[in-house]
C-alpha cells in the first residue's frame, strides 16, 4: 500500500479532518494533503520532509521508522538511513539486517575503486563531499527539532560564523529555571529577513512545535509557552525577543544557530 493512502487510512480511523490534522501537527494543511495524495515534491528540503512525515505518522499512530522506510522507497533513496546512527558524523550506507528493504541498498564502495574513479577527476568526490556536509546540517537540526520524546541532552545545530549561541544581556537576579506549569508570554519580532523559525515549547505536556517560514523585516508574533522554550532560526542576527513583558533582547550569533530559554548555566 502507498505511504499516501496509509496516512490517509489512517486519519480517517480517527475520524478527524485534515484541517484538524493541521492544527493538532501544526503542520500546514496543504502539506499534509499533498503527503496523502502521494506528493512529495512540495519545496521542501528531505530533511524537513522526513521530519515532517515522522511527526505526521506519530499523530496518526503509525509506526514510524516503517512509514519513512516507505518514504524512502517512494522518493527512490535505497541508502535506508537510520534515525539512531550517530548525527556526528558521515557514515556509510549500511542497511540494519532486520530490515525487509535490506535488497535494495547500494553496493559498497572499496578504497580501490574510490582511487580509480579519483583520479580522471576531483569534481565528483568533491561535489559528494560537499552534498554531504550539507545534508548533515539539515540533519541536525531536523533531529534537534524532534527528538525531544527521546529524553537526554539536546544537540545544538552549528551557526554560520559563530561557536556559541547565548542571550545577550541577561538581567542580574532574574531565576534561570521557571516552574514548568507557568505559563509565560514570549514576543518575537524580527528586524531583518529570516528565512525559517522554528519554535518549541518543552514545558507543554505534549511538545509543541511551530514553524514560521519566509519572515520579513518588521514580523512580529505573540506566542505562549510553559517554563522554558528552544528554538532555532536561519538568521540569528536578525531575530529579537522578550518574555513576560522584559525588555527586549537578541541573540549573539550570525546565520544558522539554536537559543534555549532560559539559558543554559
Amino acid at each position: 500500500m502507498a505511504i499516501g493512502q496509509k496516512l490517509e487510512e489512517a486519519r480517517n480511523r480517527k475520524g478527524i479532518s485534515l484541517r484538524e490534522a493541521s492544527e493538532s501537527t501544526k503542520i500546514r494543511g496543504d502539506y499534509l494533503g499533498a503527503f496523502e495524495a502521494g506528493q512529495f515534491d512540495v519545496n521542501l528540503p528531505e530533511v524537513y520532509l522526513r521530519g515532517f512525515i515522522r511527526l505526521y505518522a506519530r499523530f496518526l499512530g503509525l509506526d514510524q521508522e516503517a512509514t519513512l522506510a516507505d518514504l524512502d522507497l517512494e522518493l527512490g533513496n535505497t541508502s535506508n538511513r537510520s534515525q539512531k546512527k550517530s548525527l556526528g558524523s558521515l557514515s556509510s550506507s549500511e542497511a540494519p539486517e532486520s530490515v525487509d528493504y535490506a535488497n535494495v541498498s547500494s553496493p559498497q564502495v572499496t578504497s580501490a575503486s574510490v582511487a580509480r574513479n579519483n583520479s580522471p577527476s576531483l569534481a565528483k568526490p568533491l561535489l559528494i563531499v560537499g552534498t554531504s556536509s550539507v545534508l548533515l546540517l539539515f540533519g541536525l537540526i531536523i533531529y534537534w527539532a524532534f527528538s525531544g520524546d527521546e529524553g537526554g541532552e539536546t544537540p545544538v545545530a552549528p551557526g554560520a560564523g559563530s561557536g556559541s549561541v547565548t542571550e545577550t544581556n541577561p538581567p542580574e537576579g532574574r531565576p534561570t529555571v521557571a516552574p514548568a506549569n507557568q505559563a509565560r508570554s514570549l514576543r518575537l519580532s524580527a528586524v531583518g529577513p529570516i528565512n525559517r523559525l522554528i519554535v518549541i515549547d518543552e514545558g507543554a505536556e505534549d511538545q509543541v512545535t511551530l514553524e514560521f517560514p519566509n519572515l520579513a523585516s518588521g514580523w512580529k508574533k505573540e506566542l505562549s509557552f510553559k517554563g522554558s522554550f528552544r528554538l532555532w532560526c536561519s538568521s540569528l542576527e536578525n531575530l529579537r525577543f522578550t518574555v513576560d513583558g522584559d525588555p527586549e533582547k537578541g541573540i549573539s550569533g550570525e546565520g544558522g544557530g539554536s537559543f534555549a530559554w532560559p539559558p543554559k548555566p
